[in-house]
């Protein structure tokens, strides 16, 4: 999985949006929408390892269980958050 760029714009895409700042509240998502960005982060994965596969946020959601989207939602958040913003936020 890899929520770069790439992943971000194909599910903001798929999902009809257009601005990046309807991420940064997670807590504003639907679990339909977590689905769809988790498939757009293995789709991004796949890509960049030469292999295509496509799944979509139902297919994600029927293999996925709360262990999965719990440690997904961690890397998101950890890589929605820019370096050293916690260091900043305790200066």
């Amino acid at each position: 999985m890899e929520l770069n760029w790439n992943a971000i714009v194909a599910f903001l895409e798929s999902s009809g949006r257009d601005d990046v700042r309807e991420l940064a509240n997670l807590s504003a998502l639907r679990p339909s929408d977590l689905a769809g960005l988790l498939a757009a982060g293995i789709h991004e994965g796949e890509r960049l390892e030469g292999n295509d596969v496509r799944l979509t946020a139902e297919e994600v959601g029927v293999a996925s269980d709360f262990g999965v989207m719990g440690a997904f939602i961690q890397i998101f958040t950890r890589q929605m958050n820019p370096k050293g913003a916690a260091e900043t936020k305790k200066e």
